[in-house]
């Protein structure tokens, strides 16, 4: 669709109103970077908005209403910037890293053949890219390219870009572009995988998920029927997700109401 609807709309979406309602048990899945957080050119520096930490930390760890992070990061680099907030888990590298609290992160086991790709990949970009462009996130590589100037964005998009396609040809893997960089990943990993296992393991709950960027697509792709899809974006873009809320604004008063819900404030549907 081309813009979706906005907040007044979510919260009248009926759903969503039967989850703050209490009448059906509703999972927060939630991207990390664009969504909880704005885009910071040192990505170290990424923290969340205001307000968002100690608004999760009001969500219960287990159960309806908990809330889970699927993100392109790796797991506990989030966990890092949302203490003392605790997700129930989180979905790292874009669904191939689980990792939850107390726990050691469970990451898909790659075939040497592709791990042996991606090194080349970081060869092949590593001649043209500045230090600390690239980042090697055991079954993926990223090139981020946010904070640098019109010109040299262009060009490792067309340098780099053309050097990984060839290679994606030559081996499977998966360039995908995001808001700042571009990717490369076995195919079939991406986000959606951490919305499907979370439908198979949590039957009869609706998820409802809150992402920003291209790669939050294949998760709203993978949303059911009675899931709800949000674009968290301050500008329109065409998306998948049913709804669009701008942050941080949006963002903060929906997830305080998420919150409140939880808690057992009275609800009433906004219209």
């Amino acid at each position: 669709m081309n813009d979706p609807a906005g907040i007044a709309a979510l919260f009248a979406d009926p759903f969503l109103d039967a989850i703050l309602a209490g009448r059906r048990e509703g999972i927060l899945l939630l991207d990390y970077d664009g969504t909880l957080a704005p885009f910071r050119d040192r990505r170290d520096q990424a923290v969340p908005y205001p307000g968002v930490v100690e608004t999760l930390g009001r969500l219960p760890a287990h159960g309806p209403g908990r809330f889970a992070v699927v993100s392109g990061r790796m797991g506990a680099e989030v966990a890092d910037f949302l203490h003392p907030a605790r997700p129930s888990e989180i979905w790292g590298c874009h669904g191939a890293e689980r990792l939850s609290p107390g726990g050691a992160p469970r990451i898909q086991a790659m075939p040497w053949q592709w791990e042996e790709a991606l090194r080349r990949a970081f060869d092949l970009a590593a001649e043209a890219a500045p230090a600390g462009a690239l980042e090697w996130k055991t079954v993926s590589l990223a090139l981020h390219w946010r904070g640098m100037d019109t010109a040299e964005q262009q060009r490792l998009a067309r340098h780099v870009g053309s050097l990984w396609a060839e290679l994606a040809r030559q081996t499977g893997l998966v360039p995908h572009a995001f808001d700042g960089g571009l990717e490369l990943r076995p195919p079939g990993w991406d986000k959606g995988l951490a919305v499907r296992a979370m439908r198979r393991e949590n039957p009869g709950a609706a998820l409802v998920y809150l992402g920003d960027d291209l790669t939050d697509e294949d998760a709203f792709q993978a949303l059911g029927p009675s899931d709800i899809g949000v674009l968290v974006r301050e500008r329109p873009r065409l998306t998948l997700a049913r709804y669009r809320i701008t942050p941080p604004g949006e963002l903060l008063g929906f997830l305080r109401v998420w919150a409140d819900s939880m808690r057992g404030a009275p609800h009433e549907p906004r219209r």
